[in-house]
C-alpha cells in the first residue's frame, strides 16, 4: 500500500478532532464542577450564617437570662 499525502491528513485531522473533543469534555467539566462548589459555598455560608445567629440567639437569651436574674437579685436585697 503506498503512502498518500491525503491518509497522513487525514489521520493528522481525526487525532486534532480527537484531542479537541477531549480537551472541551474536559474544561465542560471542569466549569461544570466549579459551579458546583459555588452552589455548596453558598450553601455552606447559608448554613455558617444560620449557626452563627443561631449562637447568637442563644447567647442573648443567657444574657438576658442573667440580667433578669441579678436584677431580681437587686431588688430583693434592696427591700
Amino acid at each position: 500500500m503506498p503512502y498518500h499525502q491525503s491518509s497522513a491528513v487525514s489521520v493528522v485531522s481525526v487525532l486534532a478532532v480527537a484531542v479537541t473533543v477531549v480537551v472541551f469534555g474536559y474544561r465542560l467539566g471542569r466549569t461544570h464542577a466549579a459551579w458546583r462548589d459555588v452552589r455548596a459555598a453558598r450553601r455552606a455560608v447559608l448554613i455558617t450564617r444560620r449557626t452563627a445567629w443561631r449562637h447568637t440567639a442563644g447567647l442573648a437569651a443567657v444574657m438576658v437570662a442573667l440580667f433578669a436574674t441579678l436584677f431580681v437579685t437587686a431588688f430583693e436585697i434592696s427591700k
